[in-house]
Formats: structure tokens, sequence, C-alpha cells
């Protein structure tokens, strides 16, 4: 039987480590692995070999068809409460020797593209707090707000193992909208619990990120990161692919040019504009990707104004952002919101929550 086809992103992948608790659970809602697989040219073996990458979209797609078919819309955040460092390969235990949270979360974000890219974790200043946010940018990504649900459930499990309860999150943010019932997010993480947010991520007090990582071994930091370097994926684009990792947290941070996207990579803007020539491609073209990328992720599925998406995508106005989406899709953005919301609603409607 042939593939079939699909839509992905040859530069944005997932290590399978993350899903290797699929089968167990949908096991417990009496489902079979292969229906987290429906659509896809995978078998259930995928779930055995954590070192293999697989297509980001494809990563988030098992995830969706793991929510339908066992009836658990919040199967994502099921599934990342089970999950620790450990399903992180390297990195994980990269973070676990870090002396502080604050250096075991910087340090991730420069080793997690050895994991995945299709989306990015970062730490960004909000007022006294921070926020560990995880943005997806990789277009062709459904299901997003399981990924969402799962990355941020692992994420809190991982903060308080390293710091020994130390560090919890003051608040939690998701962007999609609220479900139907949202206890399941209350109970797990004992903190507020804020849906339709232009991001998704954990609230953590500044004081937080000073917390010691008990037993950790600083020594072993070189070891963990050549791991980490040995298995990951080689892009044909990797400043394409460095710059789209780096715009999404950038976007929320309004300081969005490509002066300071190169500062983040650690090069001058004239070596970056030139790097990504070479690659057939420009700051501008990219910018515009995510940015497409976001805003479909936030027209569909959260319920915000179409103005404030359109400051979150750090347009300077409404009509300067419409312009820009009717360009990239060829509607206005009301009218491809109309579309999709009606489609996922059908999709709401086709599968009852289950407790």
């Amino acid at each position: 039987m042939a593939a079939p086809q699909l839509e992905w992103d040859a530069d944005a992948y997932q290590r399978a480590s993350v899903l290797a608790g699929v089968p167990a659970l949908l096991a417990e809602f009496g489902v079979p692995a292969e229906r987290a697989l429906d659509g896809l040219p995978l078998d259930p073996s995928v779930f055995a070999e954590p070192d293999r990458y697989l297509p980001f979209a494809w990563a988030t797609r098992i995830l969706g068809n793991c929510a339908e078919a066992s009836r658990r819309p919040h199967f994502g955040l099921l599934l990342g409460a089970r999950a620790s460092a450990l399903n992180l390969g390297a990195p994980g235990r990269w973070l676990a020797d870090a002396p502080d949270l604050l250096t075991a979360i910087t340090g991730f974000q420069s080793l997690q593209p050895t994991n995945s890219r299709g989306a990015a974790v970062y730490l960004r200043r909000a007022g006294e707090d921070y926020i560990l946010g995880y943005g997806v940018y990789d277009r062709t990504a459904a299901a997003v707000e399981q990924a969402y649900a799962y990355t941020l459930a692992l994420a809190f499990n991982i903060v308080r193992e390293l710091t020994g309860e130390a560090a919890r999150p003051s608040e939690v943010m998701f962007s999609f909208r609220r479900p139907a019932d949202a206890s399941h997010y209350a109970a797990l993480f004992g903190a507020p619990v804020r849906f339709d947010q232009f991001e998704s991520g954990l609230v953590l007090p500044a004081a937080a990120l000073k917390a010691p990582i008990p037993g950790s071994k600083v020594a072993n930091f070189d070891f963990w990161r050549a791991k980490a370097l040995e298995i990951a994926p080689r892009s044909e684009t990797p400043w394409t692919a460095e710059v789209r990792h780096a715009l999404r947290p950038l976007l929320l941070g309004g300081a969005i040019s490509a002066p300071a996207a190169a500062a983040l990579l650690s090069i001058d803007a004239r070596t970056l504009s030139r790097r990504l020539a070479a690659e057939g491609t420009s700051f501008r073209r990219t910018l515009d990707d995510v940015r497409h990328a976001f805003a479909r992720e936030l027209l569909a599925i959260t319920d915000l104004e179409i103005a404030d998406i359109a400051l979150a995508l750090a347009y300077a106005t409404h009509g300067a952002f419409d312009v820009a989406f009717r360009r990239w899709s060829g509607v206005s953005p009301s009218a491809w919101r109309g579309a999709n919301r009606a489609g996922a609603a059908t999709a709401r409607q086709s599968s009852r929550a289950g407790p």
C-alpha cells in the first residue's frame, strides 16, 4: 500500500522518545497503539525507538489521533504528566547536571534543536516574573493544543523534579481556548490556569530560577552535550532553521528585526543576511513564514480578538496584519477563522470527552 500524502516541513522534526508512553496510556482506555498512527506511514515500533526522528507534524498528529481515539481531549496533558527529563534523552540528562534552574533552562534552550525543531522552548522576562514558554512555528503541525498540554505538563514535572519541589509556577498559561472540562489542568498544576492567552508557558517567580539542583554534576556538561549533538539531524538550510527557531519568542517580546535575530544567534546582521541568501531566502521571508504559522494558530484555537492577534504578531495596526494575512492565505483573518473554527467544532462534536 502506498504511503499517504502528508504535508510536513523537512526542517521540523521531533525525537520519538517523547511518545514512548503512548501505547501504555492508550491501553488504559482500551485503545490499541495502532490507532495513534492513523493516516501515517508508521507502525507501533516507533514508540520503542527513542532516538528515531519524525516530522514534527507527524508527532503532533499522533497526539491528536490519541485524543480522538481515547475520547480524552486532555490526552496530551495526561501523557505529559507521566513524562520526565529522561524523555528528552541526552539534553534531559544535561538538565539534571546544571547547578541551578536558570542554568538548566538556558542551557536546554541551546540543546533543544538536537531534540526537536518545529517549536521553540524559551525563557523571557515578564514584569517581576519569567515565562518558561513553548511556541510552535511549524505551519504544517496539527493538534497543537495537545503539544502545548504535553509540553507544559512535562516542563512542570521537570522544574519540580530538578529542584526538589523548591520551584513551582505561580501561574500557567495556554494559547488555546478553555476546554469544556478544565478540572484536569487545575488538578495537575495546583496553580491558576489561564486559557486564551498569546502564549503557552509556566510563569515562574524570579526567585525560583535561583533554586539549586541537588546532586548536579557540572563536570558532565560536555559529555551530555556531545551525546546530544551526535544524533541530531542536519539541516540543508541551517541558518533558516536557526532564525525560524528564534523568531517565535522574539515576536512575543516585540523586538522583531534582523539585528535582534542576528544578536540572538551571535553574528552580525549582514552576515546573517548573506547566509540566508545563500540558502535561497531572506529574513523577511522567514519572518513571514513564522508569523503566518503563529497567526493561523491563534485564529484557529483561541477566541482572541483579531486586533489583539495583530499586536501579538508585532504589527503596528490591525490593517497591516489584514493585508499580510490576505497575501499569505488569499482571504481575510476573519474569513479564515470562520472556516477553520467551523471545522474544529465539527471535529469536537465527533468525539465526546471521557473522564
